[in-house]
């Protein structure tokens, strides 16, 4: 029994392992028994980063930092006015920024915010003013730019509104080019804002710069000179001062002549005799109508021209006129020569423009 029991625990013995050589992976790859490794991976596509923030903010909304206006505090996102707002990059370590009242009013800065966290908003023209002030303030130059553009007339930005946005840039000294600028766009709608009290409160440098226009449109350039006499009235004798820098933008030599030879004499009425008779204004008149004979007799000879230059003769560039039925002292071509009325005339047809819609003289079928 014994010698059976020993020859099975010799038959148990396994055989002894092979000694193999110690190899890594990366030697079956040099000896191309395995396939290279793809060098890069792609993993799946994600959310762009910028998203992924707009996002969270969305979400979260919560504010880091605060904007104080006056009373008003205006929690706000600080990432959100740093893109924008140079006075926010330049100071890192503050969480909240103290902006004056007079050049961002509350409800501006809301309409800017507004402007920063939305790709579409929406800016009412009677703001965009401010707006534009604010911008050039904390120097926003793209939204500086894309007011510049809706401001545009071929945006669509039409008279009506460029009057009204003339008037709201007035007060502010920064933004006298912008006031310049829509003034230059008024031509129908002139006869309607010289029926406004707002025409009336026009400061003279506004005034003058109105009446040099070559683009605004009348019946006659005596309404132009009218309209003056109203401006020069509405505060007189306060304004007598202002007289002959504002008639010197009427082009006298482009009124009607037999207007021009009733100036001669009083023409009973107080408003327009006490300028007239100006004795600084009398000799602009009298050139005036010099000027006009000159340029009827005009035969386009080279003569003609050495004449002008001994009288020193000023050949005015007529208006864009209009032909408006409606006017009592209408004539079919503008300045004729029988084309007399008086100033009262000129006021009832600035009361009948009054009761007209506001684009009555633009929608005329033939301006001249």
């Amino acid at each position: 029994m014994k010698k059976t029991n020993d020859n099975m625990a010799q038959g148990d013995e396994l055989p002894m392992e092979p000694q193999l050589p110690e190899l890594s992976l990366r030697d079956f790859r040099n000896r191309n028994q395995m396939p290279s490794l793809l060098k890069k991976i792609h993993l799946p596509k994600k959310k762009p980063i910028l998203e992924t923030l707009k996002n969270f903010w969305q979400e979260n909304k919560r504010h880091d930092f605060l904007v104080r206006i006056g009373d008003h505090d205006f929690p706000c996102d600080r990432l959100v006015l740093m893109v924008y707002v140079d006075l926010v990059r330049q100071e890192l370590d503050n969480c909240e920024l103290r902006l004056p009242e007079n050049l961002v009013r509350p409800e501006t800065f809301e309409m800017l915010y507004d402007w920063m966290s939305n790709q579409t908003p929406l800016v009412k023209r009677p703001g965009i003013v401010h707006l534009l002030l604010a911008a050039d303030y904390l120097k926003i130059e793209k939204l500086s730019s894309h007011i510049w553009y809706c401001l545009d007339q071929d945006s669509g930005f039409g008279e009506d509104q460029a009057i009204q946005v003339a008037l709201d840039a007035l007060p502010f000294k920064d933004l006298n080019r912008l006031h310049c600028l829509m003034l230059h766009r008024v031509q129908y709608y002139f006869l309607v804002f010289a029926s406004s009290v707002e025409f009336l409160g026009l400061p003279v440098k506004s005034l003058i710069f109105l009446l040099s226009s070559n683009e605004i449109r009348v019946n006659s350039e005596a309404e132009v000179f009218y309209a003056a006499i109203r401006w020069l009235n509405h505060e007189w004798p306060t304004r007598q001062i202002y007289a002959m820098e504002v008639m010197e933008k009427v082009r006298i030599c482009r009124m009607p002549g037999e207007l021009l030879q009733t100036f001669e004499l009083p023409v009973d009425d107080i408003r327009v005799d006490r300028i007239i008779n100006l004795p600084e204004l009398k000799p602009s008149i009298e050139k005036g109508s010099f000027d006009q004979v000159a340029m009827q007799f005009d035969d386009g000879t080279k003569m003609y021209n050495q004449i002008y230059e001994i009288f020193d003769v000023t050949v005015a560039q007529p208006r864009r006129f209009i032909c408006h039925d409606l006017a009592p002292y209408h004539k079919p071509e503008p300045n004729s020569p029988d084309q007399m009325f008086r100033y009262v005339d000129f006021l009832g047809y600035l009361g009948v423009l009054q009761t007209l819609p506001l684009d009555s003289l633009k929608l005329l079928e033939k301006p001249l």
